[in-house]
């Protein structure tokens, strides 16, 4: 199984990732539409940025963001291509819906383009059901919103 670390978004290991994430979504999304992390974003405690690894190679990453308290936003969600199909994506999906619930998150909301298939199967198969357009992604051609709600600890 892979494991889940916490590292700052401008760790190099973490710009690497992330750098490679926004040059796969320039393939099918203009720049000008892309909601990646915003300059000074990687100073904000509200965010939280996660490398995954698989026997100490760096293969993917995902964040999250507090919206407000209870409600968090899963962000730059990547799994490298040579690691995909793999269940590495679901690994750290569930990784880091777990990170989110010890936090005291119970809805993660996320934004994904609406031609990304993969991840929209993944994000289903998890739980998560379309939601409208919130935040920043309103109004924008390519986003896609999806939330899924967890049930309160016991």
């Amino acid at each position: 199984m892979a494991s889940l670390r916490q590292l700052p978004p401008d760790d190099p290991t973490s710009a690497a990732l992330i750098a490679e994430l926004d040059a796969e979504l320039e393939q099918d999304t203009p720049r000008e539409h892309m909601h990646g992390l915003h300059a000074g974003e990687e100073n904000d405690p509200r965010l939280r940025f996660f490398i995954v690894e698989e026997q100490g190679e760096s293969i993917g990453c995902g964040a999250l963001r507090t919206l407000e308290p209870g409600v968090a936003e899963l962000k730059r969600m990547f799994v490298r291509r040579p690691h995909r199909g793999k269940g590495f994506g679901r690994q750290l999906l569930e990784q880091l819906e777990h990170r989110a619930q010890d936090a005291g998150i119970h809805t993660l909301r996320l934004e994904t383009g609406w031609m990304l298939e993969d991840a929209l199967s993944l994000y289903r198969a998890a739980g998560y059901t379309q939601i409208p357009q919130y935040g920043e992604y309103i109004g924008s051609p390519y986003s896609l919103c999806m939330e899924k709600r967890f049930a309160p600890a016991c």
